[in-house]
């Protein structure tokens, strides 16, 4: 039975807010930087990341299309669980509270610390205070779904201001260069042009934007955060935070990397690699835009943590609901079929992150996340096809939304293809998570049916 609460605890705008802040985290600092030094020229980056926003769009049409007919809590674990089997979705909800946020959050938090203190690597100063925001983001969502999200609707706030005075700064500087200068930015060429497109007959290059594209996927990783609490909002603002979300991160990433590749030269940015924001933010207005963007940067992971503490948890509690994990965990008063805060859920979420943040092999498992979850993103919206005749008797299914879901299943299978072809190691990662799940799974039915004796 779906949940159907009386009192929906969040509207559209917060939603959105949670959506984005759930996107937009370090990736986007990082990656343009080992793009641009592996593929060579400025405009295959913008098309690499245009290829990841375009795939993103289509996923949150493809996770909206599911939204608008199931509104339970729970993302993939419920829709796997519900309409393929329990084993699969248990596997697919074991990745989301794993790789989909115990370990994102983890690292969100210690880019956050690192950040702030400006340190090149996790001391144990930038770990004490990923520790403590997450603590604090933890205490906020305890209280209730609004007041977290009443926090992350004003750090999303600060965060694009620091993005809209970036740009003024940039427009400024582009302004203010003549030929006289010298300077030759990465990006010197329209992006648009079709003066590169023969390369992408070449197959050594495709390999290498492979490579690229996963570390791109995931940046754009994270567009269905509002579906994890599907049964507590209206269906409407779900699948169209989705959207409305995956289209303006789109836009602002496609914006902010071409600021970045037009106001630096290509040898400072390849030289920069995890720092070269700063790089360019000092290049066009000095120390104290470097300093807005220092913060900027701190607070997209500020609200990475804020976002994913906010619906990992839903995850935990659905299946404590299900009896694949302890009752205790769900949150639920049995006199009270509506929703409630989870606060045990957030409370384990939070302290599964911080031991990780205390553990250094952190970091190295965020190669494979992308590829991880964006396979789990494709069983999941392929739901609407296992379980056609289920979904379309709810509503039909457009024409738009089967075609999002080819765009979106298809670029999966694709990088999955990719992955064995030139990264065998995040592929077999990838598949053991997967098969982790199954095993766990089959020793929670164990303890399901020994609970029954």
């Amino acid at each position: 039975m779906e949940s159907t609460p009386a009192n929906r605890s969040i509207g559209l705008v917060s939603l959105v807010c949670m959506v984005i802040g759930n996107m937009i985290g370090a990736g986007v600092y990082v990656s343009t930087s080992y793009a641009l030094g592996a593929l060579g020229d400025a405009r295959l980056v913008m098309v690499a990341w245009a290829i990841g926003g375009v795939h993103a769009i289509c996923g949150a049409i493809a996770y909206a299309a599911l939204a608008k007919r199931v509104s339970l809590n729970g993302g993939e674990y419920v829709f796997l669980s519900r309409f393929v089997h329990p084993s699969v979705g248990f596997m697919a909800g074991w990745i989301s509270i794993i790789a989909g946020f115990t370990a994102p959050i983890a690292a969100a938090g210690l880019v956050f610390g690192e950040t702030i203190l400006g340190a090149p690597q996790s001391t144990v100063q930038a770990r004490v205070l990923a520790t403590l925001w997450i603590a604090i983001c933890a205490v906020f969502h305890s209280v209730n779904l609004r007041t977290g999200a009443w926090l992350n609707n004003a750090v999303v706030a600060i965060k694009f201001l620091g993005f809209t005075i970036f740009a003024f700064a940039c427009a400024m500087f582009l302004m203010r260069l003549s030929p006289a200068d010298g300077f030759t930015p990465a990006l010197n060429q329209p992006w648009i042009a079709s003066d590169y497109w023969g390369r992408f007959g070449e197959p050594e290059f495709l390999k290498v934007l492979l490579i690229q594209l996963f570390f791109i996927a995931l940046s754009y990783t994270g567009f269905n955060a509002s579906i994890y609490i599907a049964g507590e909002v209206p269906p409407r603002s779900v699948s169209r935070s989705m959207v409305l979300s995956c289209i303006l991160v789109t836009a602002t990433y496609l914006m902010l990397n071409t600021l970045f590749l037009m106001c630096d030269t290509k040898e400072s940015i390849e030289a920069g690699r995890d720092t070269f924001v700063s790089g360019v933010a000092k290049n066009v207005g000095g120390v104290g835009l470097q300093w807005v963007m220092r913060i900027t940067i701190a607070l997209s992971s500020a609200t990475s943590v804020l976002a994913m503490l906010a619906i990992g948890p839903r995850v935990i509690a659905q299946m404590s609901k299900d009896r694949l994990l302890p009752g205790f965990l769900s949150g639920q008063d049995p006199l009270d079929p509506s929703p409630s805060t989870p606060r045990l859920a957030i409370g384990l979420q939070a302290l599964a992150s911080c031991i990780i943040v205390w553990s250094a092999s952190v970091l190295q498992m965020i190669s494979y996340l992308g590829l991880t979850l964006t396979l789990c993103g494709a069983m999941a919206t392929a739901t609407l096809w296992i379980a056609y005749k289920d979904m379309h008797s709810r509503r039909a299914i457009a024409w738009w939304e089967h075609l999002a879901l080819v765009v979106y299943i298809g670029g999966a299978m694709l990088l999955i293809a990719g992955a064995w072809i030139v990264k065998r190691e995040q592929f077999y990662l990838c598949i053991g998570t997967f098969l982790s799940g199954l095993v766990v799974y089959g020793f929670a039915k164990c303890f399901q049916r020994d609970s029954k004796e």
